[in-house]
């Protein structure tokens, strides 16, 4: 009988799990998971620290019990994958305080990723990663009436809400000149900071030097903040020391793999945030890790160790997060990234609004596109807007991936219905300014 083993049962791990379960009902399928929690969702963690929900088990989207009833996959939580053998093929966990050896045909590599650590330790230094810590995470954070949070990017933003709602003093510290610096250009980057700033305290271009009394001391480039608690998220970074030197690592220090989730090692694949990935746009290596490109990793990986050949084709990098009522979306390429390929553009930002002039509770909306000048395909676009921000997005996320021009999405046979869009949706509006160099309605 063929043996899989998936190492991670986070979101890739758990979907390959079940893919190949489909295709292969006879294999051996074994899930080792170092917490608690399987299929889990670390992107509620701020909504937990607010209070929008408090069952811990929501988190999941199947529990390690529906894995092993339903699904015939043998999931073994709480332990940690100690060594990798992959000559020998083979793992080794810590049970019962010895070390157990199991063997594989099949390996998915699906450790995710972890938050980058500053050198300063301390009981009040938090990294806000994964849900099986997010009620301690919380009980400190509740505990705490000042709170500190170093970086603004996606998680800063969202923890600053989550925190702010608890009537919490907020002190975000981000060494950027704008919030989301490595999501937005500038000139959209402006308007989610001026927001961000109207309701909590914002240190730009500032950076950490350290933090001492156990987190309750900030010492930055420019100042000193004495608080309660400090959040620390300056980023992620592949978890995949357990394979070091035996595997072969992608420029962008995650594993690298090739279209059907297949490593440089025969039978072994990585899915997720443990893995490389090539950006559509750029056809360079890139790192999207983020949910549903996870998933879908899952999915390649699951079916091709099933036997079916499935091609995972790259990522676009469509993000998209909130703070209050701003809903704030990207996907493609920012201006600075396409700078930094050497690919030049031309863009085009568009405000409106988001129902007919007639129709009540419009509210504003602001697309950016971005379009490479001479095919004036469209690399790019940004939104931000207080409702219908995911629809466009996603079909945005589209037509980038397919490389529309700015002619072709002009033309896109959008949906009109007054009390959701405008006859000439924003997103038309953007294309139309690009295509012909003529803005406004």
């Amino acid at each position: 009988m063929e043996k899989l083993i998936v190492i991670g049962g986070g979101a890739a791990g758990m979907t390959a799990a079940s893919w190949a379960r489909r295709l292969k009902p006879n294999m051996d399928i074994i899930v080792f998971e170092a917490t608690r929690m399987v299929s889990h969702a670390p992107c509620g963690i701020p909504y937990y620290t607010e209070g929008l929900f408090n069952d811990e088990n929501l988190f999941m989207t199947y529990t390690p019990e529906y894995f092993k009833e339903k699904r015939k996959i043998d999931v073994k939580i709480n332990t940690r994958v100690v060594e990798v053998n992959l000559k020998d093929r083979n793992i080794v966990i810590f049970e019962n305080l010895e070390k157990k050896k199991y063997e594989f045909d099949y390996l998915v590599l699906s450790m995710g990723a972890r938050p980058k650590r500053i050198d300063s330790e301390g009981e009040k230094i938090l990294y806000v990663h994964h849900p099986a810590d997010a009620t301690q995470i919380r009980n400190e954070l509740w505990s705490s009436s000042r709170i500190a949070i170093i970086g603004g990017g996606i998680l800063g933003i969202e923890m600053a809400e989550a925190l702010q709602a608890r009537g919490k003093k907020v002190i975000l510290i981000h060494r950027g000149k704008y919030l989301l610096n490595r999501m937005l250009d500038e000139d959209m980057g402006k308007i989610v900071t001026e927001k961000v700033m109207s309701e909590v305290e914002v240190k730009l271009n500032e950076s950490l030097v350290e933090i001492k009394n156990g987190g309750k001391l900030i010492i930055t480039d420019k100042g000193k903040y004495e608080v309660d608690a400090t959040v620390v998220a300056i980023g992620v970074e592949p978890n995949i020391d357990v394979v070091k030197g035996q595997i072969k690592i992608g420029e962008t220090g995650a594993i690298w793999v090739d279209d059907h989730m297949r490593t440089s090692v025969p039978n072994v694949y990585a899915a997720g945030d443990a893995a490389e990935s090539v950006n559509i746009i750029t056809k360079k290596p890139d790192w999207i890790p983020f949910a549903p490109v996870a998933n879908k990793m899952g999915f390649v990986a699951g079916n091709n160790i099933g036997g079916k050949e499935v091609v995972f084709p790259g990522v676009v990098g469509t993000v998209i997060t909130k703070f209050k009522e701003y809903i704030i979306g990207k996907t493609g390429l920012t201006e600075n990234e396409a700078r930094r390929y050497g690919i030049k553009t031309v863009s085009a930002i568009v405000r409106h609004k988001t129902r007919a002039r007639y129709y009540p509770g419009g509210k504003d909306i602001i697309v950016k596109l971005i379009a490479e000048e001479n095919s004036m395909r469209i690399i790019g676009a940004q939104i931000i807007g207080e409702e219908e921000v995911l629809g466009r997005l996603n079909m945005l996320a589209a037509v980038v991936q397919k490389g529309f021009t700015a002619e072709e999405l002009f033309f896109v046979e959008t949906g009109y219905v007054p009390p959701v869009n405008r006859v000439w949706d924003v997103v038309t509006l953007a294309a139309r300014k690009l295509y012909t160099g003529v803005g406004g309605e």
